[in-house]
């Protein structure tokens, strides 16, 4: 049982951990980053909480209409997990060239 004084630092391992995984294994969309209520500076700070950093913030094509000329705004953190901040999808594509 964990107890309740790192139950805190539990949870965030735990979040961080699924960020990693889902990213690592064709991409998804982990349940801190997930909500209609978040907003892409929600989802930033949530991965900074997360322990993660910022290497590149770019912008997409929306994915679900690419006729639509809006973009969405992206992160790529320093492990080279890429984030949208619209709808909190993770993935990560290795250097060499494997999921």
């Amino acid at each position: 049982m964990i107890p309740e004084n790192l139950r805190e630092q539990w949870e965030l391992a735990q979040a961080r951990a699924e960020v990693l995984f889902l990213a690592d294994h064709g991409g998804g969309y982990p349940d801190c980053l997930a909500g209609d209520g978040l907003t892409p500076a929600d989802r930033r700070v949530i991965l900074r909480r997360l322990g993660f950093r910022v290497a590149e913030a770019y912008d997409m094509p929306n994915p679900k209409d690419w006729d639509n000329p809006i973009r969405w705004p992206w992160v790529r953190l320093t492990n080279g997990v890429a984030a949208c901040l619209v709808d909190g999808i993770v993935s990560r594509t290795r250097s060499d060239g494997r999921r």
